[in-house]
């Protein structure tokens, strides 16, 4: 993966498959080297050496993720009890500011807020288990503006470059509803030009004998036309089509009928 700044994740085992999982992916998608157990853990590891020591005395960024899940989590516990006893360890170099406390909702980080008040701070870092781009952005922008403010950077520069990314984000953002909207208007249209269509065939007459075997039709069964019948406007518009046995209706004949029996055309046919 190459130099990055270097994110140790705690979380629950319950929560691994789906969320965490998905937002290691996503980090390092964005070129963050994630330290997890999963990966980083060997048979004949010793468990707390290579998760204290290796895993998050080393890392430049330290994320733990509340969930309802991790607040009963015995492991998730002993991590951030590492986490505290280091910081007030004599001559320790850890530092609690390399922590960025995630939560999945407002109800979790208030139960946090009462039980570890050192990991929580005014910048509420929500992630819920349905995350979109513009939550995995801020923690992105958190990561980085929390590992270059560790490392000395200039917080101008700092400013900037959250100022340019809350930008893109709000960018993403607007692109995404008017996409939303296109797309709707896209389906309002296509759907009025259908009704149009519809209408124009039912006034018509040409399928009458189409609406009174719809029956046998609905029910997937072949139909094959008496002296009465005429098909041929029905199997030129598309709503039946030939099989060996006789014909059969089509998605688009299911639509019409389906469009029949909604604007109550069916009584007048």
């Amino acid at each position: 993966m190459g130099e990055s700044v270097l994110v140790f994740i705690s979380h629950s085992s319950e929560n691994k498959s789906g969320y965490i999982e998905s937002i290691v992916q996503d980090l390092e998608a964005c070129f963050i080297n994630v330290w997890i157990d999963k990966r980083k853990i060997v048979p004949g590891d010793n468990l707390r050496k290579s998760i204290f020591r290796d895993g998050i005395d080393k890392a430049d960024v330290v994320l733990i993720f509340f969930t309802e899940q991790s607040l009963s989590s015995s492991w998730v516990d002993r991590e951030i009890k590492h986490v505290l006893r280091e910081e007030t360890k004599k001559g320790s170099s850890f530092d609690l500011r390399k922590v960025i406390s995630i939560f999945d909702s407002t109800d979790t980080y208030d139960q946090i807020a009462e039980k570890y008040p050192e990991l929580t701070d005014d910048l509420l870092h929500l992630m819920p288990l349905e995350y979109g781009k513009i939550e995995l952005g801020k923690l992105v922008s958190a990561i980085w503006s929390k590992y270059l403010s560790l490392q000395g950077g200039d917080i101008e520069t700092q400013k900037q470059l959250l100022a340019k990314e809350r930008a893109i984000f709000q960018s993403e953002k607007a692109i995404q509803k008017l996409e939303g909207t296109i797309r709707e208007l896209k389906n309002k249209t296509s759907e009025n030009r259908q009704n149009e269509e519809f209408e124009k065939i039912s006034n018509s007459g040409a399928v009458n004998s189409f609406i009174e075997r719809r029956s046998e039709l609905l029910k997937g069964m072949s139909i094959r036309g008496g002296s009465e019948d005429t098909f041929d406007g029905p199997l030129a518009l598309g709503f039946i089509k030939p099989i060996a046995n006789g014909m059969v209706i089509t998605e688009k004949g299911r639509d019409f009928l389906a469009w029949l029996l909604l604007t109550g055309e069916e009584n007048d046919a």
